[in-house]
């Protein structure tokens, strides 16, 4: 698997507006679709603007019922009851129910709840890696006309190996025991992190990248479009996206969209979703890069996924007799302008391998930083003796600051 954003299955594009499971006559008014795309005029050739949002405040608590409230219809049915019309037929024949607007969040509402209880400092850990630059994911919009409404642009997503807040990147070197590591010239100290004020400098990932091109990123549309503000970017059932834990990584495979709301200043991504159908087969290659080593316990959560699918892999293959085989999902972030360099680091982002080896734990308790803020400031009971201030203090200092939940979806 590669590191941060993989295309597993290039041929599986999502095309042509035709085929979208939001066609206006597949979608029951009041829904929680996509925005429409903007007349064609407002799209032309001669666009040329350029911005760039390097993520933060990526949140997977999705606890009480904040499950209804993020995500999209992704079946273009409103599943209220057992009752009501459902994509595919669920394990016991009752179809998960929807949130709000038909929002299809199985995996929010069933699964995501116990991963984040057994780790609790999940979300920060992402923070951390994120806000050093670590793995740092990208959002670039190209050819934009710069205003709220384009019917045509240019989006893709890219992953970065490290960042800075250097002005001047040209003479910064390689380094660290993985090669991985941002230096100053002469390699004898670490460039600074990235300060999170829109002008960092931020070095793509080669693994996102076909054939290392900085112009032909794995996840890429170049038919995307805005309205309203709102960017949206149908994603590729190959597209992965890794965020860096620490330990390992949390890796969600999505077939789905990416939307995201620009600033009225555009300088930053006020809030953002990323909704999707995740296959069924792929909930392994999640939790063991967690470090949720344990095959019995594995089994578990499968179990619980399995008892509650509630969508098909592939929206327009298959009848609504069939048994479902994905789950919705959904997490949310936010962003804030960035720079890419001109060079894109020379090695792959480095994904740890927690279950290597057997793992350092032999049950379900993964080797996981418990020393966080979260726990610090929510629960400081369950907060571990061994913690030092020096260990928490780390998430003090970090500019981007511990997640946050989004109030409201979209």
């Amino acid at each position: 698997m590669k590191p941060l954003l993989t295309l597993l299955l290039m041929a599986l594009l999502l095309s042509a507006p035709a085929c979208s499971v939001y066609d206006s006559g597949l979608m029951e008014e009041g829904l929680a679709g996509l925005p429409d795309r903007p007349d064609p005029s407002t799209s032309s050739n001669e666009d040329d603007v350029e911005a760039v949002f390097a993520f933060r405040n990526v949140s997977l608590n999705q606890s009480g019922d904040r499950w209804r409230r993020f995500g999209l219809d992704l079946d273009g049915k409103n599943t209220t009851s057992i009752g009501d019309a459902a994509e595919c037929v669920a394990a016991n024949g009752n179809p998960p129910l929807d949130g709000d607007k038909g929002i299809d969040n199985a995996f929010g509402q069933y699964v995501l709840p116990t991963v984040v209880s057994l780790i609790s400092c999940l979300e920060d850990n992402i923070a951390l890696n994120q806000g050093r630059g670590q793995g740092t994911v990208l959002l670039r919009l190209r050819d934009w006309n710069g205003t709220p409404n384009d019917a045509k642009v240019d989006v893709s997503v890219l992953s970065a190996v490290d960042g800075t807040s250097l002005d001047d990147v040209s003479a910064v070197e390689w380094g660290g025991s993985d090669g991985a590591t941002l230096m100053l010239p002469g390699a004898i100290a670490e460039a600074p992190e990235p300060a999170w004020d829109g002008d960092d400098h931020f070095f793509v990932d080669p693994s996102s990248l076909i054939a290392g091109d900085l112009d032909r990123p794995d996840v890429w549309k170049s038919d995307a479009y805005i309205s309203n503000g709102r960017v949206v970017l149908p994603v590729d059932t190959g597209a992965t996206f890794v965020f860096l834990t620490g330990p390992g990584a949390f890796s969600i495979a999505i077939n789905g969209f990416l939307v995201a709301d620009i600033s009225e200043d555009g300088e930053t991504l006020e809030k953002g979703l990323l909704a999707g159908r995740f296959p069924a087969g792929k909930l392994i290659a999640t939790l063991e890069p967690l470090g949720i080593c344990d095959e019995s316990f594995r089994g578990s959560i499968v179990g619980l996924l399995t008892d509650n699918l509630d969508l098909r892999v592939e929206p327009h293959v298959g009848s609504p007799d069939d048994e479902c085989t994905a789950t919705g999902v959904s997490f949310s972030f936010q962003g804030i302008r960035a720079r890419i360099a001109s060079k894109i680091a020379p090695v792959e982002l480095p994904i740890p391998d927690p279950c290597a080896g057997g793992g350092p734990e032999a049950g379900p308790e993964p080797a996981f930083d418990r020393c966080c803020r979260s726990v610090e400031l929510n629960s400081p009971q369950s907060l571990p003796a061994e913690c030092t201030p020096e260990d928490l203090q780390q998430y003090t200092d970090l500019p981007n600051p511990i997640p946050v939940p989004l109030e409201e979806g979209f």
